[in-house]
């Protein structure tokens, strides 16, 4: 049955999406709804609350303010925020309580920003759909609002688009893929938005190029290429093989001299593993997918994914699953033998399944559970995770060892 999910958890929603991208920017973030959904991002969607703060709040809407649409409470308490706080934006984002009233944001984005003089982000968003829709909607909104056109181009400069901790996880990813890009001669403009301010997002059209590490950076990307001629590559580089490929495409794209690497030869396929599966986000599994077949000659690599898929970056096999159903489906089909994914995938398989399945914790599926483990795949540590994973597997250490 589609929608009835029986095994797994909730995925994180499109409003914690939201709130992920602009958690570092400076803003009063306003989730419009009667405190739980602002819990659910606070208490298990964002693992910077652990260590950083934000302005993220709830609008505290109650049933009387429902039923009678009343916003002047909510008005009266943002310009009182934006006057005491003296941030640089506000947003507004919905949950499904607003939705159901049908509440009118673009009127109170207009009459906000009459009376604070700031700009005013609004996000319809109802928590029915998930983070991917929401930090896209945010990654966009960001190009379209703060970008400005560029008077100067930095021959060298880059930016890193779709980085949030529900797709990579802990700070040091990000912190390594920038140590990675910097040392190949490239300067980070910005990184959207995990390290940047919402001035350096401003200065984004200096860049020459966009390197895109998530699915939801894309439209962002796109609309970049196309109102500033900024080109954009999709990837993150995981493994051996496929990182040195990342940095020589990199360096081609922006005239940087260096000696390429050296033409790499694909190992020998891994004893007993002929097929595989990835679950996960689509660049990421991509990506995941070049390490495989660089690195250790698996071939045969079906990327699968509940959130959303970009036909640009889909091949022929890969599925995108619209519920559980779909997921044991295709593994009682293929009967892959290895599966990469979220630590709770497994527990969904796991009834019919006795291949090796390699832990690749995913935030927006498994949230704090994992987002402490020193999870590390960025470059040659994402090849000894996935080598290690398997080989780990097949000695018989649990997954829920291994994550520890």
């Amino acid at each position: 049955m589609k929608g009835l999910y029986k095994v797994l958890p909730p995925f994180t929603p499109d409003y914690s999406g939201v709130c992920s991208v602009l958690f570092e920017l400076g803003g009063i973030v306003v989730i419009h709804d009667a405190c739980g959904c602002t819990g659910n991002f606070t208490g298990y969607d964002e693992p910077r609350w652990y260590g950083s703060s934000s302005a993220v709040f709830s609008s505290e809407l109650r049933e009387v303010d429902a039923v009678l649409g009343d916003d002047k409470k909510l008005l009266g308490r943002l310009e009182n925020a934006a006057h005491i706080l003296g941030r640089s934006f506000v947003a507004i984002i919905g949950s499904p309580a607003p939705m159901v009233i049908g509440t009118d944001y673009e009127a109170l984005a207009h009459i906000l920003s009459q009376r604070t003089g700031l700009p005013v982000l609004t996000f319809d968003t109802n928590g029915m759909h998930y983070y991917d829709r929401g930090a896209s909607l945010a990654f966009m909104e960001l190009a379209r609002r703060f970008v400005k056109p560029a008077s100067i181009s930095i021959e060298t400069g880059v930016n890193i688009i779709g980085a949030t901790p529900l797709d990579l996880g802990n700070r040091q990813q990000v912190e390594k893929l920038i140590s990675l890009l910097s040392s190949a001669g490239c300067r980070i403009v910005s990184c959207w938005t995990m390290g940047s301010t919402l001035d350096d997002i401003a200065q984004s059209a200096q860049a020459r190029l966009n390197i895109v590490i998530s699915r939801t950076g894309l439209e962002a990307a796109r609309y970049l290429e196309s109102e500033y001629k900024i080109p954009y590559v999709a990837g993150i580089p995981i493994g051996s093989a496929p990182t040195r490929s990342f940095i020589d495409a990199i360096r081609l794209w922006l005239g940087i001299n260096g000696k390429p690497a050296a033409p790499h030869n694909a190992s020998e396929p891994v004893a007993g593993v002929h097929n595989a599966l990835i679950i996960g986000e689509q660049v990421t599994s991509n990506a995941v997918r070049d390490c495989l077949r660089l690195d250790m000659g698996i071939t045969n690599v079906t990327v699968a994914s509940f959130f959303g898929v970009d036909q640009a970056l889909l091949k022929e096999i890969d599925r995108y699953l619209d519920g559980e159903d779909d997921l044991t489906a295709l593994v009682k089909e293929h009967q892959y033998d290895v599966i990469i994914g979220d630590p709770l995938y497994r527990d969904l398989v796991a009834p019919f399944w006795e291949g090796c399945y390699v832990a690749f914790p995913h935030v927006a599926l498994s949230g704090r559970l994992y987002w402490n483990s020193g999870f590390d795949c960025i470059g040659e540590a994402g090849l000894a995770l996935l080598r290690e994973g398997i080989l780990s597997e097949s000695s018989g250490i649990s997954v829920a060892e291994r994550v520890k």
